[in-house]
C-alpha cells in the first residue's frame, strides 16, 4: 500500500489493491476504483471495502480536503472544488478514466465529476447521496442550523458524538461511536463547516442524457432522506440499478458493510474490463 500527497490541494490518499503500480501481479481490471468519503470521514472508513475489494481491484482512496491527513484550503469551498482536487488526483496518477464510489459528501462529489466529465467516469455508485432540487426539504434546513448551533456551542466532539449515536444507536456499535467522535475532534472547526457549507448550497442540473455509465444507487432504508425520494432520482438515468439496504440508516458502508461489499462486487464485475 502506498500513501501520498497530490499537488495544488496536497490530498493525502491510499493507493492499494492488485493492479496499482509496483504491483507483482498482473491487473485483472485495468481501470481503478476511487472510494469518496462522507462528511466528517476519512479513508480508513472504507476499511470494510478495502479489505473485500483490494483482491481484485486497486484501489484508490483519498482523504479529501479538510479531511483525514489532507490540508483545508482557505475560502469557500463548493463541490466543484472538492471535484477538481479528485480530476487533479487522477491527472497525478495518470488514470484517465474510473470507477467512482461515492458515499454522502463523495457520492455528491461523483455525481460532479460524472456531469462535467462523464466519459472518465466508468461507472458511478452512489450511498445515501443525492441533490435536491429547488427548496430544500425542511429537515435539511433543520440538520444543518442544528449542527451549526451545536459546533459554535459546544465544538466539533459534541457534534461528533451526537452523529454518532444518531448513525449507530446499537449497544454493540458504541466503538464506532467513540471512533466518530474522535475523528470528528480532530478535524478544523473550520474544514468542517466549510464542507458543510459546500453541501448546503449545492446545486446541480443532472444531463441525465450523458450519463450513460452504469450507475448503482443504495438506499438505507432509515436514511435521513426518504427511500422514495431517491427512487425517484434513479429512474432519471438511462441505466440504474436501485437497491434498498434494510435495517441501516447513514453510514451503510459501516452498519452493513457485508451487504455493501457484496452489492458492490457485483456491480464492478459486471461493468469492469
Amino acid at each position: 500500500m502506498r500513501r501520498h500527497t497530490t499537488s495544488d490541494v496536497p490530498l493525502h490518499y491510499l493507493d492499494l489493491g492488485l493492479g496499482k503500480p509496483g504491483a507483482e501481479s498482473e491487473p485483472t481490471h485495468h481501470e481503478p476504483i476511487l472510494l469518496l468519503h462522507g462528511l466528517g470521514s476519512c479513508a480508513q472508513d472504507w476499511q470494510p471495502q478495502i479489505e473485500a475489494l483490494s483482491p481484485t481491484y486497486r484501489l484508490i482512496v483519498p482523504d479529501m480536503r479538510g479531511h483525514g491527513r489532507s490540508p483545508a484550503p482557505d475560502g469557500v469551498w463548493q463541490i466543484a472544488d472538492f471535484a477538481n482536487d479528485i480530476f487533479n488526483l487522477m491527472d497525478q496518477l495518470d488514470v484517465p478514466r474510473a470507477h467512482v464510489v461515492g458515499f454522502s459528501l463523495g457520492g455528491m462529489v461523483g455525481l460532479e465529476m460524472a456531469n462535467r466529465a462523464p466519459g472518465r467516469i466508468a461507472s458511478l455508485c452512489l450511498i445515501n447521496s443525492q441533490p435536491f432540487q429547488g427548496s430544500k426539504p425542511p429537515a435539511l434546513l433543520f440538520a444543518y442550523w442544528l449542527r451549526r448551533t451545536v459546533i459554535a456551542t459546544f465544538g466539533l466532539k459534541a457534534m461528533g458524538k451526537i452523529i454518532g449515536k444518531k448513525l449507530f444507536p446499537d449497544p454493540a456499535q458504541q466503538a464506532l461511536v467513540e471512533r466518530f467522535a474522535a475523528q470528528m475532534a480532530g478535524m478544523h472547526k473550520r474544514a468542517y463547516l466549510a464542507a458543510l457549507d459546500a453541501i448546503f448550497h449545492w446545486q446541480i442540473q443532472p444531463c441525465f442524457e450523458s450519463l450513460l455509465m452504469p450507475v448503482k444507487i443504495l438506499a438505507a432504508d432509515q436514511d435521513y432522506t426518504p427511500v422514495a425520494s431517491k427512487r425517484a432520482f434513479a429512474a432519471q438515468f438511462p441505466h440504474c440499478e436501485f437497491e434498498v439496504i434494510a435495517n441501516s440508516r447513514h453510514a451503510t458502508p459501516l452498519d452493513q458493510a457485508q451487504r455493501v461489499n457484496t452489492l458492490l462486487r457485483s456491480f464492478l464485475s459486471s461493468h469492469s474490463k
